[in-house]
């Protein structure tokens, strides 16, 4: 436990400290001044050993957020959409707690062959992509269901719970200890991609499309 902390959940008084305690970031921009729940992920503040800050630094310069989603996704899941978590702050440096939500993005039909979306469905079996012009365009079985963060709105933001129940508290608590145990469980992941990866250089060659004047034959 690195971020999770215990609390009473039989004190008033416990769970309100925490709630009011709990560090808040803003769930935009500093201009916006709606804040949620966040802890500071910033390297400096991890815990890290000294050999492990300096694999860090490398790793920072990689999508190493790949390796890590799947934290996010199980908590979103968790909570059925209605809360996720996003890093925010300058350089990535907090997580915070976001509401949520999912939602049908009203696509009726793929193309197999290059992935094509289409928000047209399909007469028959299959139908032409408007893209790659291949008769592998089939409709959905069921609706979509994508993740969209609510990013504008705060939580929790200014409140001083005295009218709170103790199950509102309780359930209140709960969430942020979970949103905590997520973050734990981020930094968990991470430490082990510094204890059992490391960064490698490639040359990657990247197609590029140009125009060029092409004259007849004279």
């Amino acid at each position: 436990m690195f971020f999770e902390k215990k609390i009473d959940l039989r004190s008033k008084q416990a769970m309100v400290a925490f709630l009011c305690g709990h560090h808040r970031y803003y769930t935009m921009n500093s201009w916006n001044r709606t804040t949620s729940y966040a802890n500071r992920i910033k390297i400096p503040y991890l815990g890290l050993t000294q050999e492990q800050v300096s694999r860090a630094y490398d790793i920072l310069d990689t999508d190493y957020w790949d390796e890590l989603q799947f934290v996010i996704d199980d908590f979103t899941s968790e909570m059925d959409g209605n809360y996720t978590i996003g890093v925010n702050g300058r350089s990535g440096g907090y997580l915070v707690l976001y509401r949520g939500e999912y939602y049908d993005p009203g696509y009726k039909s793929r193309c197999r062959a290059c992935g094509q979306l289409n928000y047209q469905a399909v007469s028959g079996e299959v139908g032409q992509c408007g893209r790659c012009g291949k008769m592998e365009r089939v409709n959905f079985s069921k609706p979509l269901r994508w993740h969209r963060v609510l990013p504008g709105q705060g939580i929790d933001q200014g409140e001083s719970f005295e009218d709170w129940s103790m199950q509102q508290l309780r359930e209140r608590v709960e969430l942020v200890c979970r949103f905590d145990r997520a973050c734990d469980e981020i930094r968990n992941a991470f430490i082990d991609l510094l204890d059992n990866c490391c960064v490698i250089e490639e040359t990657v060659m990247v197609p590029k499309t140009v125009r060029r004047i092409v004259c007849a034959a004279a």
